[in-house]
């Protein structure tokens, strides 16, 4: 009985010194491991969507799916160690496999920008659509982008912008969605390209915090200018604003803009659209665009639902993280400013799911 209590003692001893090797060496290994993990640096974000969109008129199954990923960084600077006066830094980038503002650049990478400033001014350069803040008020949910000019309220092209005022934007490279301080109820944009030779300005106020009215030119030099032949002003006007604070739970926006007959619209083009949330989850749109630059007169109407991920009531219903589902009909019609041609079969219904992150 003893040799038998001895050799189980040591094959116990024996397991259990074997375990604890295993875990000292499972530690080691792991501490080594975490010891060769690349130190990424503090404020890396990276955010997108993935779409699957049916359109029967536009592509021969129905189906076709699109990707678009931004990897950026963004961070705090010590104010009170540069005699800058500079309290943020940060850079992006994108990856956009269906690029709607110019279908040459699909699946490669595009809005390589940076910016560097303070709470009043900031400076952003590269291929940036920093010019439209303030702006672009309309929500168009839904609707299709239409530009035709080279330079325009809603292109990336190379530029440097500087941005002043009260501008608050949902993060520091997205300039579709912004609102103003209480406490500076003002913003100023002012861009350069020098490719095109167009110099970009505008100006948004808030009118007691009931809407925002901006104003905004794009003056381009056809002698300094890579595609203008001539030289060309657009003008712009915008008001728009909510209807929350009566309870509403309503969005809208009205656009009009004027190229001095050196658009392809001979016309003022304008735009309007309104957006209202039926419930926290599910808002309707109702959009309409006339005498774009291609010649269309459209109403564009949609039903999307949210699944979110991470609920953010500062954020408007179309900004949320999360699953995406909507179904949308496009109604237009008019004559094409390029062939001359009345346009045909010019109703369409467009289903999506879309996972934003």
């Amino acid at each position: 009985m003893k040799k038998v209590t001895m050799v189980l003692a040591i094959l116990f001893a024996t397991l259990a010194t074997g375990t604890l090797a295993d875990d000292a060496g499972l530690e080691n290994r792991v501490k080594a491991l975490e010891g060769n993990m690349p130190n990424l640096p503090a404020g890396l974000y990276v955010n997108g969507e993935i779409e699957g969109i049916y359109d029967d008129k536009t592509y021969d199954s129905g189906w076709d799916s699109r990707a678009e990923l931004q990897v950026g960084i963004s961070q705090d600077l010590d104010i009170d160690k540069n005699m800058l006066n500079l309290n943020w830094v940060g850079a992006t980038m994108t990856y956009d496999s269906d690029y709607a503002l110019d279908s040459t650049l699909d699946n490669t990478i595009v809005e390589k920008q940076l910016g560097f400033g303070n709470n009043f001014a900031t400076i952003y350069v590269g291929e940036t659509d920093a010019q439209r803040i303030g702006f672009a008020k309309t929500s168009k949910i839904g609707a299709p982008i239409i530009i035709t000019e080279s330079s325009s309220r809603l292109d990336h092209n190379e530029k440097t912008v500087l941005v002043l005022g009260g501008f608050e934007k949902e993060t520091e490279f997205e300039f579709d969605a912004y609102r103003l301080k209480r406490e500076k109820p003002w913003g100023v944009v002012v861009g350069y390209d020098n490719n095109e030779d167009s110099l970009y300005a505008s100006a948004t106020v808030s009118l007691l915090g009931l809407a925002d009215v901006s104003y905004m030119i794009i003056d381009t030099t056809a002698a300094g200018s890579a595609s203008y032949t001539t030289d060309t002003r657009q003008e712009g006007y915008a008001i728009g604003g909510t209807l929350r604070r009566w309870d509403i739970p309503m969005q809208w926006g009205v656009e009009l803009w004027d190229d001095k007959d050196t658009g392809l619209a001979s016309d003022d083009r304008i735009d309007m659209g309104v957006m209202y949330n039926v419930t926290p989850s599910t808002y309707v749109t109702a959009h309409r665009t006339m005498n774009d630059d291609l010649g269309y007169d459209g109403n564009y109407y949609g039903v999307v639902h949210n699944v979110y991920a991470n609920y953010d009531a500062g954020k408007r219903a179309d900004k949320q993280d999360g699953l995406e589902i909507g179904l949308y009909l496009h109604d237009k019609s008019g004559t094409s400013t390029i062939t001359g041609a009345d346009y045909a079969d010019t109703q369409a219904i467009l289903g999506s799911v879309k996972y934003k992150f």
